[in-house]
């Protein structure tokens, strides 16, 4: 029965000194039409025993079974995700559907600040709503284990923070270098997070602005955008040097974007010139974005993968090393259509 057992939907992860903080989030539905929402938490030595400690805190049997959430503090992330990944991956109660994220600060703050909204899955719907709507990449357990695993390509999950007003809000992603054992490398901004959407799926429903001078050059607006549909396609460019592969990657996109408003005052705003203002800023902004994780190195697009496929003997560690090198060159072909045109 429902009314007799304890169902984890949300947990969390922090550091708490030496130890570990873990919070969970457990939806109460005894009344109908009603949900009230409890925090526990507990500190262990380890990140594996969350569930027979928390059971010496509740009157009925706690349950993971239905767990759809789970969001690292930040302090957490950066130690080293890589075991409880491994973890998750072997235990056969959860979910391939699992929703990952970082937060800002301490996961427990972040899910304490949701229990006003009566919804232990509030963090869950947030990043499935700015997936599917806004400019998140998808993503779940199942595909981040795969980009774990995967020699060729890097973790990456959604970041979460708190503003102002403590209201839990979706701001970008981290970005994890796999090679290090699972460990946090930087955050970057929902800007950051289309490029890469678009560098992996569909970028659709994604929004950016055009910075556009204005007649009298005295400040910078913006045409706003919405992208009704996004491809990237990669060729490989790679040439040998004696026995030595010189890596080399030419990018194309393809994508048809909304104009959803901009400055009247501007005389640029013609269909030609707008079209090679916003070719040249997509294109310069995904070069920006792949140099900055080649320089990084780390590898969220999945270019070592690409390139296993593409040049004969390649290796992980051979391609890693000459990565901060590899040349691309990115080129976008983007149709404007009016808005209210979805096609």
């Amino acid at each position: 029965m429902i009314d007799q057992i304890e169902l984890v939907q949300t947990a969390g992860y922090d550091m708490d000194d030496q130890k570990v903080l873990t919070s969970i989030l457990i939806g109460d539905y005894s009344e109908k039409e009603k949900t009230r929402v409890k925090l526990l938490t507990t500190t262990s030595n380890n990140s594996y025993d969350m569930i027979p400690l928390l059971n010496f805190k509740t009157n009925n049997p706690i349950e993971y079974g239905q767990m759809r959430m789970m969001v690292f503090g930040e302090d957490y992330a950066q130690r080293n995700i890589g075991p409880i990944l491994k973890f998750l991956g072997q235990d056969v109660s959860i979910s391939g559907n699992l929703q990952l994220a970082v937060a800002n600060n301490k996961a427990a703050e972040l899910l304490a600040a949701t229990i006003p909204a009566h919804d232990p899955l509030f963090l869950m719907d947030m990043i499935l709503q700015n997936s599917d709507k806004a400019n998140l990449p998808h993503s779940d357990l199942q595909s981040i284990l795969y980009n774990f695993y995967d020699e060729g390509r890097d973790v990456f999950l959604p970041h979460l923070s708190l503003d102002k007003d403590k209201n839990a809000l979706s701001d970008g992603i981290v970005l994890f270098k796999d090679g290090s054992g699972g460990k946090l490398v930087q955050h970057k901004g929902n800007k950051e997070a289309l490029w890469l959407k678009m560098l992996l799926e569909n970028g659709k429903n994604g929004t950016l602005e055009l910075p556009m001078e204005d007649v009298n050059n005295k400040r910078e607006p913006f045409a706003f955008m919405q992208i009704v549909t996004s491809k990237a396609s990669f060729k490989n460019k790679t040439t040998m040097i004696g026995t030595q592969p010189s890596y080399a990657v030419d990018v194309k996109l393809t994508a048809k974007v909304v104009l959803k408003g901009i400055p009247d005052q501007n005389s640029g705003a013609d269909g030609t010139l707008l079209q090679t203002k916003l070719e040249k800023y997509i294109s310069d902004e995904l070069e920006q974005f792949i140099r900055f994780c080649c320089k990084a190195g780390i590898d969220p697009v999945g270019f070592g993968s690409f390139f296993r496929g593409k040049v004969r003997g390649w290796s992980a560690s051979e391609f890693y090393a000459a990565y901060p090198s590899m040349k691309s060159n990115v080129t976008a072909n983007v149709q404007i259509l009016k808005s209210g045109t979805q096609k």
